[in-house]
Formats: C-alpha cells, sequence, structure tokens
C-alpha cells in the first residue's frame, strides 16, 4: 500500500463490494476503501464559492478524499458514496453533529445532537453474480435482472431527465431510472427491446424493481427520530445534511 504524507482510514462500505464486477478492487477485498482524513487542501474546497453555487462541491470533495488504489469516488454507488461522506464527518470532526430541527406540529426549533457513530449499515447485504447483478421475479412472472448505479451515472441520469423536460414539458424520471438499472427482462438485453417493454410495465411491477433495486443499493441508515420539548410530538425524517454537515463553521 502506497505510503501517504496525511492520515488515511480504511472504511468498511454498505455494498461489501458484491455490487462491483468480478476483478474490481472492492469486490475483491469486500467492500473495505481507503480515505484520507480531511486536510487544508479539502478546506479550499468547501471554502469554494464557485462549486457551491454550481451544487458541485460534495462530488469534489468526494474526489479528493477516495485514495484508493484503482477507485474514483464517482465510480461508488450513491449508497457506498454516502458512507464515504459520514466517515469522512466523522473522521475530520468527531461523532457529535449537532443540529436544529423544526416540529411539523407546534413549529418550535428543537437543539438535537447526534451521534454519528450510531448510524448504521446492514450486516447482511443480497448476493449478485460475477458481474454484480442481481436477479429477481416480479409479480407478474417477469425474470428481471438488475444492476447497482454509479455516482457518475447518476449524474447523467439527472442530465437526461432534465433534457427530456426541457424538450417535451415532462418527466421521464420514472421510466429513464428502469432503463439504467435494467439488464434484462425475461432474458432480453437489446437496449431497443428493453426500452420498449419498459415502458410498457404494469405499475405493479415498477414499484416492485424499484423496491428490489435497493437491495442492491445499501447505504447508511440515515433515519433520524426525536421528541419535541414543546408539544411531545415524534419527530421522524432524516440527518439533515448541508454544507455545515462537512463544514460546522460555515455562514451560509
Amino acid at each position: 500500500m502506497t505510503e501517504f504524507m496525511y492520515p488515511t482510514e480504511v472504511i468498511q462500505l454498505p455494498s461489501q463490494g458484491k455490487y462491483y464486477p468480478e476483478g474490481h478492487p472492492l469486490r475483491e477485498n469486500g467492500g473495505k476503501l481507503d480515505v484520507k482524513y480531511m486536510t487544508a487542501k479539502e478546506e479550499d474546497i468547501l471554502t469554494n464559492t464557485n462549486l457551491i453555487t454550481k451544487g458541485t462541491v460534495v462530488d469534489v470533495l468526494m474526489d479528493s478524499l477516495v485514495i484508493h488504489e484503482g477507485i474514483k469516488a464517482k465510480d461508488l454507488s450513491t449508497g457506498d458514496l454516502n458512507a464515504v461522506l459520514l466517515a469522512s464527518r466523522v473522521l475530520a470532526y468527531g461523532k457529535e453533529y449537532p443540529v436544529e430541527i423544526s416540529c411539523g406540529k407546534c413549529d418550535t426549533k428543537i437543539d438535537h445532537n447526534i451521534d454519528l457513530s450510531t448510524l448504521q449499515i446492514p450486516e447482511e447485504v443480497v448476493d449478485t453474480n460475477s458481474e454484480g447483478h442481481y436477479s429477481f421475479s416480479t409479480p407478474s412472472g417477469l425474470d428481471v435482472v438488475v444492476k447497482t448505479l454509479t455516482r457518475k451515472e447518476e449524474m447523467q441520469l439527472e442530465k437526461d431527465v432534465k433534457a427530456v423536460e426541457s424538450k417535451l414539458g415532462t418527466s421521464s424520471m420514472v421510466t429513464s431510472r428502469l432503463k439504467k438499472i435494467i439488464v434484462s427482462i425475461n432474458g432480453v438485453t437489446d437496449k431497443n427491446e428493453l426500452s420498449n417493454m419498459v415502458d410498457n410495465l404494469v405499475i405493479r411491477d415498477t414499484k416492485f424493481i424499484r423496491k428490489e433495486f435497493d437491495n442492491i443499493n445499501p447505504s447508511v441508515d440515515m433515519s433520524l427520530e426525536t421528541e419535541c420539548t414543546n408539544c411531545g410530538h415524534v419527530i421522524t425524517g432524516g440527518v439533515p445534511i448541508g454544507i455545515n454537515f462537512l463544514w460546522p463553521d460555515a455562514e451560509l
């Protein structure tokens, strides 16, 4: 392993490397990824107003922090990238994360301290074939094979959907996403045939496929539950993630 001039850490990814193809470094080592601690270089990234404005600051930051040989942040699944984001925050500032939460019942603002070390990743994940693909049958009896999406593919999907919305004025998020994740239906792999099949899938199958896809995109459980100190209402939701998650002193 290369010796670096900065401190590094090995983190366990939620996927355990199972959803990458044979020969991929993460599949070979069970999903253990080398990342670096944030340094002055990362401070420059986090305070770059141009990156913040463009909404790319986190992606650039992840590119800088993932130092595993042969791995780029954009080639990780979104679930694995979330784990990198969380680990990087803990390594930089510790496990305590103070947030302000608004009660949906009485509008009281509550100061809450989240222990990030308690956020869990799945202990067990489903198996795949040698290419990292996952097979299952839908409620209507279709044999479907799906693959996970990397951050790079997710970003391209977002661009494609925006382009369709701009041109036609309608959203294609459901079908576009299904066409990205589905490898085959009943053995059919031809892209044109698959596209037509996806457009004509019944809703109960599309919902089932999207749910099954989550099995190959495991992530950190970022769900949050706390009680309002004013009215006792139980507030549920997700851990709020903003620029101050990675830059607590940021003035926004």
